[in-house]
């Protein structure tokens, strides 16, 4: 199994953006991605094969969110955990953090 980048992901499902990507996420089109070090996620390329064959395959946005919740389930296999839903919030949580420390510098430096 081999972890793909974004820019791998994008050339695999010929989404044209990043936003479009986590847009699908977002919808529950897509699978989140898994944390590759501190700043770097990715996605199981088995798991773009999936979501490409059933796009191939005409299913519905219902079937594909079926198949999404089955692979966020498999990565949970083998642990008595379920898989964590809060993966927007630690996005959200973050993205705000980053707003503060932008807003921060740039009164810093006016």
């Amino acid at each position: 199994m081999s972890i793909l980048r974004m820019s791998a992901v994008k050339a695999e499902t010929g989404h044209a953006s990043h936003a479009s990507v986590y847009t699908a996420i977002h919808d529950g089109l897509f699978t989140v991605p898994v944390p590759i070090g501190q700043r770097a996620v990715g996605w199981p390329d088995h798991e773009v094969a999936a979501i490409n064959a059933a796009r191939i395959a005409g299913k519905t946005d219902d079937q594909i969110r079926e198949l999404v919740a089955k692979l966020h389930n498999a990565r949970m296999a083998g642990s008595n955990e379920p898989f964590k839903t809060d993966w927007f919030d630690r996005s959200a949580r973050l993205k705000q953090q980053a707003a503060k420390r932008i807003k921060h510098t740039a009164r810093a430096t006016a």
